[in-house]
Order: structure tokens, then C-alpha cells, then sequence
């Protein structure tokens, strides 16, 4: 039959076992903890860097519709002033315009072709 001492350094033995068994437990508990969090980080960040190159896209193509816009203006006033003056002055008669777009700023133009495109059904 065993003794009273060698039942205590049984248990304390199994103290021992379980304790080890926390503490490796909380370590890998924190390492998991760690390693979700770098990984989350990482993907927040080439979300964020892909927002950021989309924000980039957006705006070089304000630019490049800029630039149209500027183009359109030109030939607008270029056209009406073909139809209002040059063709009178060489006996015609002023053809019908096309459809112009409203606006005088990138901004409410843009707001106008959206709005029309909304309304096709495009957008």
C-alpha cells in the first residue's frame, strides 16, 4: 500500500502536469492570438493599398474627363459660333444645334451625366 507521502508527490506531480498544461495552453493561446492579428493586419493593409489605387484610378480619370470636358466646351462655342455667325454671313441659314451638354464646371457636368445615365438605366 502505498504512503501518505508518495500519494502527495503523486499529486503534486499531477499539480505540476496540469499547471505545465495551462501554461503551454495560455502560450499557444497567445501565439494563435499574435498570428491572427498579423494576419488580419495584413490584410487590412492591401485592402488599404487597394483602396488607395482605387481612389488613384478615380482620380486620373477625373483628369482624363476633364480634359474631354475642355474639348467639348471648345467645340461647343466653336460650333455656335460656325452656326450663328460664319454660316449667316455666307448666306445659310443656322443649322439645328445638338443637344448640349449642361453645366459650365467638371463638376455639374458630371452631375448631369450621371444623372442621365441613371436615367437609361446605364448606371
Amino acid at each position: 500500500m502505498k504512503t501518505e507521502h508518495e500519494y502527495n508527490a503523486m499529486f503534486q506531480a499531477l499539480v505540476d502536469i496540469r499547471q505545465n498544461l495551462n501554461e503551454t495552453l495560455h502560450s499557444l493561446d497567445e501565439h494563435i492570438r499574435r498570428a491572427q492579428l498579423e494576419c488580419i493586419e495584413n490584410s487590412f493593409q492591401k485592402q488599404k493599398d487597394a483602396l488607395a489605387e482605387c481612389v488613384d484610378g478615380i482620380d486620373q480619370e477625373l483628369i482624363k474627363l476633364s480634359v474631354y470636358v475642355e474639348e467639348y466646351q471648345r467645340l461647343c462655342a466653336s460650333l455656335k459660333e460656325l452656326n450663328e455667325k460664319r454660316i449667316p454671313e455666307l448666306g445659310g441659314t443656322p443649322l439645328a444645334m445638338p443637344e448640349t451638354i449642361a453645366g459650365d464646371t467638371l463638376a455639374t457636368i458630371l452631375a448631369q451625366r450621371v444623372s442621365y445615365l441613371t436615367a437609361q438605366g446605364k448606371l
